[in-house]
């Protein structure tokens, strides 16, 4: 019996990136991995000698440490436990990146075999079970969500068991954690609230969110491939085989998107409202929507949702602002008739979507479809919001066509009528508060969009038209 804690692999982190290999000789039962650092962001992936990925960790504390086990219960979250590692004897690879500069020798990890741990994860569920999962629950008209928050394993302030608590009191029906660079397989089921993979790949050139994510596209990338611009772009394009891929916060510096030669056609999911309390947010929301309207107005069917962004503890300002900042700010009505993945997942492609802060904003469009090829003639729209006032603003619904702004109402419903000929045209519904600020919007509805072609194909059409 072996009383030594061998050391597999201790190093410093003195480059931007770079992939380590290293040996263990025998099989085990428990791995640690242990960091010391000097509050660099760095992101670190360790890969078995089948290729598998086991290890994600985002450091941005003083120090830390995660558990591999051969028990789930005992193994960290963001791990694959070693029972499902076919092989442990043999080399294993490191893969890590450093997000800001570093000096040689500030940051230290060592890879280390262990005796056991104390630690217990025995209250989680798996969250590709519940992706995968289609039982039907009592139907509503529409569920409530959160695309976008964080955690204490990035760069949150909040536990996963606090993330369920404000969640839960937001009244969300599910929320997906999106963490940057990693990749939840397990979540606390201290609450009802669902919640759903996903993973914010963050790099310089811009943040996207993987929702309903099937796995992590670092199982088959390296960690600095999200640095090149190529190669994040097919990245992306792979990631839309697994998950829903939204573009976040697209115009907020530094975190904006950059990747100039995007395909436009392949962006179907962006962030309008994110992060709202940010006192930036209101700028980088209005070039958001902006841009939503040239894009819409080219003809591509560009699905707007929102997401909080959540770092702060519940209740925690940015500083410089008035309100807190809330998991559920903004939050998703998804018009869908269960609370399943896959019904989720069909009415976001829909666009089947609105967002506010708060209460239900809703456009109705009996008797139309969202997408109505062939029609001209006379229509006639509703729409209404839940409440009239939010943080003491009143609010109004602007009814706007093809970009434009055709009517204004300060009340809780509203009515637009218009005569639709044979040309392209699509029809919004966005609410401001007194000040200017989006308070939320519908997705459009709309007509003929079969006869338009596109004049922008790349992101820098669009940057180009933003000028």
């Amino acid at each position: 019996m072996r009383d030594m804690r061998d050391s597999f692999l201790k190093f410093n982190l003195d480059k931007s990136y770079a992939s380590i290999e290293f040996e263990i000789d025998r099989d085990i039962d428990f791995i640690s991995i242990n960091w010391q650092n000097n509050k660099e962001f760095f992101s670190f992936y360790l890969y078995s000698p089948d290729n598998k990925l086991c290890a994600q960790i985002i450091g941005i504390s003083e120090k830390g440490t995660r558990i591999l086990s051969k028990e789930s219960t005992k193994t960290s979250p963001c791990l694959l436990s070693l029972d499902k590692i076919k092989i442990t004897k043999g080399v294993w690879r490191v893969d890590y990146s450093v997000i800001t500069n570093t000096d040689a020798c500030s940051t230290i990890i060592e890879i280390k075999e262990e005796k056991s741990s104390d630690i217990f994860y025995d209250d989680e569920y798996d969250l590709l079970e519940n992706l995968y999962s289609d039982n039907l629950e009592d139907s509503k008209e529409y569920y409530t969500c959160d695309f976008h928050t964080h955690t204490i394993f990035s760069d949150g302030l909040m536990t996963r068991e606090e993330n369920n608590e404000v969640a839960e009191k937001q009244g969300l029906d599910f929320f997906v954690p999106t963490d940057h660079n990693i990749f939840h397989y397990t979540w606390p089921k201290n609450s009802h609230v669902k919640t759903y993979p996903g993973i914010e790949i963050t790099s310089s050139l811009g943040h996207i969110n993987l929702l309903f994510a099937e796995k992590t596209p670092f199982e088959e990338h390296h960690a600095n491939e999200i640095e090149d611009e190529e190669a994040l772009s097919q990245i992306i394009t792979e990631a839309s085989n697994y998950s829903l891929v939204s573009i976040n916060h697209p115009f907020m510096e530094p975190w904006d998107f950059k990747i100039k030669d995007f395909p436009l056609n392949r962006v179907k999911f962006m962030e309008i409202i994110n992060s709202p309390t940010l006192p930036s947010a209101k700028e980088a929301i209005e070039k958001a929507l902006k841009a939503w309207n040239y894009l819409l107005n080219d003809g591509y069917k560009v699905v707007a949702i929102g997401g909080s962004d959540s770092h702060l503890k519940a209740g925690d300002k940015f500083y410089g602002s008035e309100y807190p900042c809330l998991l559920g700010d903004p939050k998703n009505f998804i018009y869908t008739r269960s609370n399943s993945a896959a019904y989720i997942k069909e009415a976001m492609i829909k666009a089947d979507v609105s967002v506010t802060r708060r209460d239900e904003l809703k456009l109705i469009y009996t008797g139309l479809e969202r997408e109505n090829d062939g029609f001209n003639g006379n229509i006639k729209l509703m729409a209404y919001i839940v409440q009239e006032c939010f943080h003491g603003s009143k609010l109004s619904i602007h009814w706007v066509l093809d970009g434009e702004v055709k009517k204004v109402d300060q009340c809780k419903q509203s009515s637009f009528e218009s005569y639709i000929d044979c040309n392209y045209h699509w029809i919004r519904v966005d609410v401001l508060d007194e000040d200017g600020h989006l308070y939320g919007h519908s997705n459009p509805i709309f007509f003929n969009r079969n006869k338009i072609k596109h004049n922008m194909i790349v992101w820098k059409d669009l940057l180009d038209k933003m000028k």
